[in-house]
């Protein structure tokens, strides 16, 4: 299985995370949009700018003064 996460980290330690499971049945796309769409909605609550979002999601991460908000992949 494998699980898109989106972390928010503050001053160097984790303060949250969202995980979205991926199974083999359901379409990545069902899993896939909700979990940028949070993304998207936890940068821009930290101050990103909406035109450079495009940006931020192919990165990856979107980084300020003393925090960072990254979205991953990963397999368990």
């Amino acid at each position: 299985m494998r699980v898109i996460n989106v972390v928010v980290i503050k001053e160097g330690v984790i303060d949250n995370i969202d995980s979205f499971g991926v199974f083999e049945e359901q379409l990545v796309e069902d899993v896939v949009k909700p979990a940028e769409a949070l993304f998207k909605e936890k940068c821009l609550e930290w101050g990103a700018d909406e035109d450079e979002m495009e940006y931020y999601l192919e990165e990856g991460y979107y980084a300020g003064g003393n925090f960072s908000i990254c979205i991953s992949w990963s397999d368990i």
